[in-house]
């Protein structure tokens, strides 16, 4: 059986919120269709998307590398739909873009160069700062849109925000380091 649009957009919503609960309550529907539709999506791709525990759900590395496709199938869907809605307007106008120095480096040429595509009528001007900065200037009304590491926002109640990517935690250590063999490692 293939996999279902409503589906991929169930699997986004708890990779999103971490819980099923969450995304249910999100998607407005209920927690056993999520529950549901996650189990056939990951018995239709023979992987295991997360990894259960009392308190939620955490992402696999195999539920990282679907996420992407899932989110490009979703936006390759939406963009069909576009082209055949009459929404022939070309969007013009001025975009005030934020980004951390993490994001930049990571997703922001890839980003830009989607968002150019997508909408070449629009001129983007961007600002590289820090989180706070960046939230001061959107609850400011300065900038129109940030892409940032959501953990570190302190006014969640004055901003709205969408997953992009989820992204574990990772150290990396050169070769040779010695705490390449520990177990553990304390940040302390």
């Amino acid at each position: 059986m293939a996999f279902t649009i409503r589906q991929l957009q169930f699997f986004i919503a708890v990779a999103e919120q971490g819980t099923v609960s969450g995304a249910a309550q999100n998607l407005s529907i209920s927690q056993s269709s999520v529950t549901e539709a996650i189990k056939e999506l990951e018995s239709d791709l023979g992987v295991e998307l997360f990894e259960r525990h009392p308190r939620g759900l955490n992402i696999t590395h195999k539920g990282h590398q679907f996420l992407r496709h899932a989110t490009k199938i979703l936006a390759d869907v939406s963009d069909a739909r576009r082209s055949f809605s009459g929404e022939q307007a070309v969007a013009a106008g001025r975009l005030q873009l934020g980004v951390t120095s993490l994001v930049a480096g990571y997703v922001l040429s890839d980003l830009l160069a989607r968002y150019r595509r997508a909408y070449p009528g629009v001129e983007v001007s961007a600002i590289e700062d820090n989180g706070d900065y960046l939230e001061h200037l959107l609850i400011g009304g300065k900038l129109d849109i940030a892409v940032m590491v959501t953990s570190n926002l302190r006014d969640r109640t004055a901003l709205q925000s969408e997953i992009l990517e989820v992204s574990a935690y990772r150290l990396w250590l050169p070769l040779g380091h010695p705490l390449v063999g520990a177990d553990i490692i304390s940040i302390g």
